[in-house]
């Protein structure tokens, strides 16, 4: 690892010399997100556990051009939401808090109070012509997303990022990025952080549309730097090794495109469970996204389709595999939790920290689009149809069953039944988009737990959101 930082740092400190240290000048980018949203019935049963809530975020992004080819860029996140920190939902109406005079009343008060500024980006951003060199807090992102997500889309809620030092080399349409990444440090004292060491290699071909991809991310800790025993229920005894593997491929033709990417964890936690054994991660998730028709005709069909794995509680062992929380399936079904208990265990995913971990997940009434893909495989076609320029109509119909059993011990059926998604979108112009989308949610038989006779009642959810990006 030395040997690298070493090598790294002589790169970066040639490829500055000879830049002229002023700025010439700072480009200002960024998005104004409004959004409502309401869900009829998240316990899919008696009392019905109705949730409404409101959004409101706004983040900007300097970039400032220090010479040719050397830009400093950062990210600032204006009134992020405290419930959850370090994500880009944006804060709840209501939710800051307030002061109201002597006796600081909510229920007299004339005003909200303050909020802190979120800084979830600061990185420098050399470019040469055979590469490029990144240093500092930077986005990740690759393929379609399904494990590695930047959050650059309109509506995502969660980013990805880390402290890295990477350098692109880019030979024609060939990328090769490796990366070292550090992804926490206790103290100034060696020995107590948290390390990923990146290899990125893509090829892209404009003129074929043919696209391929490889990341491979292995991360290490320490027993003074591991705390996945806040996740995995057990006793740590060493540090842990967990390796991430992504695999894309895509390929278009005149009237048919699709890419397929392919994610893979394994590793050690340094957790044992009650057994005595170590609790290892061996988990898989494929997705596949496809287009038909002419993209000059009013009605476009899609795609999309995928398997994650689903950990299994009656083995020691973790084979669940996650999607990032940005992969939009179903607006009910994969993004708000619904029903009595985890039917997709993903429980782990969606816990916030408290005193005893491992932690219990936020009730479905109180969560906000913490829902992701995991024990489950999915099919989910949907039609755009295009009244002109400005409106457009999409539906989208959404099946999916369990992979693996979600409760120890009981048979569990895996139809997880299907949702039917229809909205108007309005979009005058390329940086202005309103959305309004209903959602129509009917519970299989998985959602009833087996002969725990839980609720699976018919559920709706109604979605109203705007972007103005600049």
């Amino acid at each position: 690892m030395k040997k690298y930082a070493n090598l790294l740092a002589s790169l970066f400190v040639s490829l500055l010399i000879g830049f002229q240290a002023h700025a010439l000048s700072i480009d200002w980018s960024g998005a104004y997100r409004f959004e409502f949203t309401e869900v009829e019935r998240t316990s899919l049963a008696d009392p019905k556990l109705r949730k409404s809530y409101i959004l409101n975020h706004l983040h900007l992004s300097p970039k400032i051009i220090a010479a040719d080819g050397v830009n400093i860029v950062a990210r600032f996140d204006i009134l992020p939401n405290s419930e959850y920190p370090d994500s880009h939902l944006g804060q709840r109406f209501g939710r800051g808090p307030t002061v109201g005079g002597d006796a600081d009343s909510n229920a007299y008060s004339n005003r909200q109070g303050a909020t802190n500024l979120q800084v979830s980006q600061l990185y420098l951003n050399v470019n040469q012509e055979y590469g490029a060199l990144l240093v500092g807090r930077a986005p990740k992102q690759f393929g379609l997303g399904i494990s590695h997500s930047a959050g650059l889309g309109d509506f995502d809620h969660w980013y990805d990022t880390h402290d890295m030092v990477g350098y692109k080399f880019v030979i024609g349409n060939l990328s090769i990025m490796p990366t070292m990444a550090r992804v926490y440090d206790a103290s100034a004292a060696a020995g107590e952080q948290i390390d990923d060491l990146i290899w990125d290699v893509q090829y892209n071909n404009p003129e074929t549309e043919s696209e391929f991809g490889l990341y491979h991310q292995t991360r290490t800790s320490g027993l003074g730097s591991n705390d996945s025993e806040q996740v995995y229920a057990g006793t740590k005894t060493g540090g842990s090794k967990i390796q991430s593997v992504n695999v894309l491929f895509g390929r278009g033709f005149e009237a048919f495109k699709f890419k397929i990417e392919a994610g893979f964890v394994s590793g050690n936690t340094g957790v044992t469970g009650a057994g005595g054994e170590e609790i290892k991660l061996n988990g898989y998730g494929i997705a596949t996204e496809m287009k038909f028709g002419q993209s000059a005709s009013k009605a476009q069909w899609s795609l999309k389709a995928g398997i994650a794995s689903g950990d299994d509680p009656g083995t020691n062992d973790n084979e669940g595999f996650y999607f990032n929380r940005n992969y939009d399936v179903a607006f009910l079904m994969f993004n708000h939790p619904v029903g009595q208990y985890d039917l997709f265990r993903t429980a782990e995913q969606r816990s916030p920290k408290c005193g005893a971990p491992p932690c219990a997940p936020r009730a479905s009434d109180a969560a906000m689009d913490d829902e992701t893909i995991s024990n489950s495989i999915f099919v989910s076609p949907t039609l755009a149809y295009s009244f002109n320029e400005k409106w457009t109509w999409n539906n989208s119909l959404t099946w999916a069953q369990l992979q693996a059993n979600p409760i120890a011990g009981m048979d569990v059926d895996k139809n997880v039944g299907f949702e039917w998604d229809t909205g108007l979108v309005y979009q005058p112009s390329e940086r202005v988009k309103w959305v309004n989308e209903f959602g129509f949610l009917f519970p299989g038989a998985a959602f009833e737990g087996g002969t725990n006779g839980f609720g699976k009642k018919f559920t709706y959810g109604f979605n109203s959101k705007a972007a103005i990006s600049f």
